[in-house]
């Protein structure tokens, strides 16, 4: 059957010539003409696929920011306490996140496991200074026995069972200092406090075991057990009127030797447990001033202190650091007493507050670290945890804030303080600029206090220090700079950059050098918002705000991309 077809137009030879033509001509017109240009893609495909990529990269972009604005944390200095399982790894590892402040008990080692220790250490802290650009600055925290009468080493290191009606007896020959038995065990100390032991005196060892005084000999007692409990090596001893048995003549030949071995042992800090005499404590102080160069960290007994209504404020004035051991184990009234009366004692008097906080493992840390008492200590202690043989802090050296964009002033005198104290006026500036997602504060100071005033907790980002160590400075200004960088790394937010001038090979200003430097190690990023800030002088008579005229040079600025150039400024 015949099939329609639609009959296709006939054109002329001529006329598909000349359409042709016209085409060529509107064609060469066209690439002839600047207003008009031709943009060739590979397909529908490819563009779809281009415009995907570039959206989720602005999503990771934004995201990642948006995490890093969520995350605001402050840091807190940590103090580490060293063990003879303390291992060349484990220091390595401290020294990396952050840790350059170490304790070491010397009285719970023997001589040779104290140095062991202390080579250990040494050994870790060179490696570790040889692979770094900066100058690194540790300290060294010795603790001694103070006025404390102390349990000496059972024998295996073991805890012993003292059961009731058994006798025990106290004595003062050295041959059991390191071997003890549950018998007859070697107490630090005693010696200075026989005389004043009387029969029928009631004794309390460590925690659990209660005992009554029955016979008094020239070098030891003779104990009868009340109260049946538990005794490990050290424990302390509560000996009846034994903070204030002791002649103060007698005070040096408790700490002399220690201090004279302390300073041997090239040491910053020493550290005074279970401190409840204010007399014996004004003595060490006395002593440090005039003939050592050394820090005094104090451990309170606040139960003691609490119930026997001492003078704390006179004994918070008399140390440098103050030490909290066991916030978390406390009684009610105790913990009470620490918040309310011991924390602003030491802000007002300005000593830093060192807390320790019990943990077992890593994951203890979700425990504690919305807690109260974190707000209000400058630093960390941490120690090696018997449970995981670890330890649990080192990988997490950062906690996140409260609210930082609530301030409250509680009175009429801390406005007026903010308003006329020269510490309060930048540290004021600073949160007021750092409540804007700041990320860094950069400051350039040759004055120790208001270095120190910016270590307050309303301060949520990273205060750099910049320190450069210039051929002009003497050997005071040098060693006044590394005292300086050593105390802040107990301060919370504060990082000491204390740095040779062979680093600067741009001849970049501290605070150029600062932002540049942080920049490379991956501390800034692109769009970041840091403040930089400038603090100068410090005469005899008063301390002065900013250089020359200037009453504080503050700047606030977005860090910029990177140069292509400024890639290979440090060759890597």
């Amino acid at each position: 059957m015949p099939v329609n077809q639609q009959a296709a137009p006939l054109q002329l030879d001529s006329q598909t010539a000349d359409v042709e033509g016209e085409e060529e001509e509107e064609q060469l017109e066209d690439e002839n003409r600047l207003d008009k240009f031709t943009v060739r893609i590979n397909g529908q495909h490819d563009l779809e696929q281009r415009l995907k990529d570039f959206k989720a990269a602005c999503e990771a972009h934004e995201k990642h920011a948006r995490r890093r604005k969520r995350r605001r944390y402050y840091h807190l200095g940590l103090v580490a306490k060293l063990v003879t399982e303390t291992t060349h790894d484990e220091l390595r590892r401290m020294l990396e996140n952050g840790t350059y402040t170490f304790h070491v008990d010397t009285v719970t080692n023997k001589p040779e496991e104290l140095s062991a220790i202390l080579d250990t250490m040494n050994i870790a802290i060179s490696a570790h200074s040889a692979e770094r650009e900066l100058r690194l600055t540790t300290g060294l925290a010795l603790e001694i026995n103070g006025e404390c009468c102390r349990i000496g080493r059972l024998r295996n290191n073991c805890t012993v069972m003292l059961a009731r009606g058994a006798v025990v007896t106290l004595t003062t020959d050295v041959a059991y200092r390191y071997k003890g038995f549950k018998e007859i065990v070697y107490v630090i100390n005693l010696k200075a406090y026989l005389a004043s032991v009387q029969l029928g005196d009631i004794v309390l060892i460590g925690k659990e075991v209660r005992c009554r005084v029955v016979k008094t000999l020239r070098e030891a007692l003779t104990l009868m057990i009340i109260d049946a409990g538990l005794v490990a090596s050290y424990d302390f001893i509560e000996l009846p009127r034994q903070c204030h048995a002791l002649d103060p003549d007698v005070y040096p030949d408790l700490y002399l030797k220690d201090l004279q071995m302390v300073q041997a042992l090239n040491a910053n800090y020493v550290v005074l447990p279970k401190i409840r005499c204010k007399s014996f404590l004004r003595a060490i102080r006395q002593t440090l001033n005039a003939d050592f160069n050394l820090k005094l960290i104090g451990m309170i007994d606040f139960e003691y202190v609490r119930s026997n209504m001492l003078d704390l404020l006179g004994i918070i004035k008399l140390v440098d650091y103050i030490w909290i051991p066991d916030m978390f184990n406390v009684s009610c009234c105790v913990y009470n007493y620490i918040m309310e009366d011991v924390l602003p004692i030491s802000q007002c008097q300005r000593k830093p507050v060192i807390g320790t906080v019990p943990l077992e493992r890593c994951s203890d840390f979700k425990r504690f670290e919305l807690h109260e008492f974190l707000w209000k200590v400058d630093a960390i202690h941490i120690q090696k945890s018997p449970w995981c043989n670890k330890y649990p802090l080192i990988v997490k050296k950062l906690m996140p804030i409260k609210d930082y964009r609530v301030g409250v002033v509680q009175n009429k005198m801390v406005l007026k303080n903010i308003l006329t104290s020269y510490q309060t006026v930048v540290n004021f500036i600073i949160r007021t600029i750092s409540s804007i997602e700041c990320q860094a504060i950069f400051l350039f100071t040759t004055c120790e206090t208001a270095s120190v005033a910016l270590s307050r907790t309303e301060i949520y980002c990273p205060v750099y220090l910049m320190m450069p160590l210039e051929e002009t400075d003497d050997a005071d200004s040098i060693a006044c700079k590394v005292e300086l960088s050593r105390a802040l790394h107990l301060r919370r937010n504060m990082h000491p950059v204390l740095y040779t001038m062979d680093l600067n090979e741009c001849n970049y200003s501290p605070i150029e050098f600062g932002v540049d430097f942080m920049r490379k190690k991956g501390c800034l990023e692109v769009g970041d918002f840091v403040v930089t800030l400038e603090v100068a002088k410090e005469d005899k008579e008063n301390v002065v705000i900013g250089i020359g005229e200037d009453v504080c040079i503050l700047r606030a600025f977005y860090v910029s991309p990177l140069l292509a150039c400024e890639k290979f400024k440090y060759g890597g």
